[in-house]
C-alpha cells in the first residue's frame, strides 16, 4: 500500500512539471539602456563693473517757435523804419543812419555800400538803384559800393528807369525853372528836357519799351510819348484831374486820381474806363508784370493791401490794419513798410 501511494505521489509531481514546461511564459528580452548625452551648461559672463556715471540730465525744453510776422502771410525782410526804399533783384535798398544799406531779401544783415543824407525816391533795378538825395540824383551800380552824382543843381524827383536813362520831374511849382520831364544817362551827364509842362503842373511817369506815358495832375490827362529825339506827346486819356500816381503793363494803363476813390484801368489802345479799386484814399499803385496793388480804406482809416492778377476779375485782400503804409513791387512779389512801424515785409509771388 505504501508503495502504491509513493507511485501515485511521483506521477502527480511528473506531471505538475511537465504542465509548467508546457506553459510557462516567454522570457522576455531585456530592453537596451538609453545613451544619455550630456549637454554643456552654458558660460555665463561676469557683470564687468560699470564706471560711475553722472545722473542722467533733463531733457531740454523745446525752443519756442518763432513769433508770427506783424504783418500775417508776410515775410519780415528788414527791421529798418523807412518809407523810403526799393527793390531789385534778391535785394532792398535805403537809407539808414547816413548810409544807403543793401539788404537780402532773405533777411540777411544789410551792407552800407554808399552815402545818404536825406535820401528818397528810391529806384531799383538789376543794374542798380538809384535816389534823390538833395537836389542830386545819386546812383550805385549792382555788385558795387560807392555813390556817384549822375545829376545836380535839380530839384529831383525821380520818377521811372529803362536800360539807357533815369527819369526825373521837375514840378511847375513857383520858383522852378524849366519844369518837364528829363532824362539823363544812367552813368551821368546832362539832363534833356522831353516833354515840358504849364505851370501849376505836375507828372507822373511810367516806362515801356518804346514809350514815355506822362499822367498829368492839373490837365487830367495821360499821354504817349515816343523815345525818339524830338517826338511831341499825344494825349490818350482825358477827363481825369488830380492823377497822383500812374503805372502800366504790357497791355494797360493804371492810376488813382485823388478824390474820386478808384484805381482805373484802360487799355493802351483805348476802350473803355474800367475801375478796378473802391474806396482808395491814398497813393501809391504798383502795376508789375499784369500784377496791381494799391491800398483801400477811408480817410483816418487803417489801410489793406489789395492785390488784382493777370486775368483775375476781382481783387483779393493781401493784408488789413496797415497804419500809413507804403508798397513796392518787382518780379519777386510786392514789398510794404509802415510811417512810425519798424520792418519792411515781403509777399511772394
Amino acid at each position: 500500500m505504501k508503495k502504491f501511494l509513493a507511485i501515485v505521489v511521483g506521477m502527480v509531481v511528473v506531471g505538475l512539471a511537465l504542465r509548467y514546461v508546457l506553459n510557462r511564459p516567454a522570457k522576455s528580452k531585456a530592453k537596451p539602456t538609453p545613451v544619455v548625452h550630456e549637454q554643456p551648461r552654458p558660460t555665463v559672463d561676469e557683470p564687468k563693473p560699470v564706471p560711475d556715471q553722472p545722473p542722467p540730465r533733463e531733457p531740454e525744453p523745446a525752443p519756442e517757435p518763432p513769433p508770427p510776422p506783424r504783418i500775417a502771410g508776410a515775410t519780415q525782410i528788414s527791421d529798418a523804419e523807412t518809407q523810403h526804399f526799393a527793390t531789385g533783384p534778391g535785394v532792398i535798398y535805403y537809407c539808414e543812419a547816413g548810409g544807403v544799406m543793401a539788404q537780402p531779401k532773405t533777411g540777411g544783415p544789410p551792407k552800407r555800400i554808399g552815402d545818404c543824407e536825406s535820401a528818397f525816391d528810391f529806384m531799383a533795378d538789376a543794374q542798380g538803384v538809384f535816389y534823390c538825395d538833395g537836389e542830386r540824383l545819386m546812383r550805385i551800380s549792382a555788385g558795387t559800393e560807392g555813390s556817384h552824382a549822375v545829376a545836380e543843381g535839380i530839384d529831383c524827383i525821380l520818377s521811372a528807369l529803362d536800360a539807357k536813362y533815369a527819369y526825373f520831374v521837375v514840378p511847375g511849382f513857383e520858383g522852378n525853372e524849366n519844369p518837364g520831364v528829363y532824362r539823363v544817362v544812367r552813368t551821368g551827364g546832362t539832363p534833356e528836357r522831353i516833354h515840358a509842362t504849364r505851370p501849376k503842373e505836375q507828372f507822373a511817369l511810367a516806362v515801356d519799351n518804346d514809350v514815355v506815358w506822362i499822367s498829368a495832375w492839373s490837365a487830367g490827362t495821360i499821354s504817349k510819348l515816343a523815345k525818339t529825339p524830338n517826338a511831341k506827346a499825344r494825349t490818350v486819356v482825358t477827363g481825369q484831374k488830380g492823377i497822383v500816381d500812374f503805372g502800366i503793363d504790357a497791355t494797360s494803363l493804371y492810376w488813382y486820381a485823388e478824390g474820386t476813390g478808384e484805381v482805373r484801368r484802360r487799355k493802351k489802345t483805348g476802350g473803355a474806363i474800367e475801375v478796378i479799386g473802391h474806396d482808395v484814399d491814398q497813393e501809391p499803385i504798383a502795376v508789375v508784370d499784369g500784377h496791381a496793388y494799391w491800398f483801400e480804406g477811408g480817410p483816418g482809416q487803417d489801410k489793406r493791401l489789395m492785390h488784382l492778377a493777370p486775368g483775375g476779375g476781382k481783387a483779393e485782400q493781401l493784408a488789413a490794419g496797415l497804419h500809413v503804409p507804403t508798397l513796392r513791387a518787382d518780379a519777386e512779389g510786392v514789398y510794404i513798410s509802415e510811417l512810425d512801424r519798424d520792418g519792411i515785409f515781403m509777399f511772394k509771388r
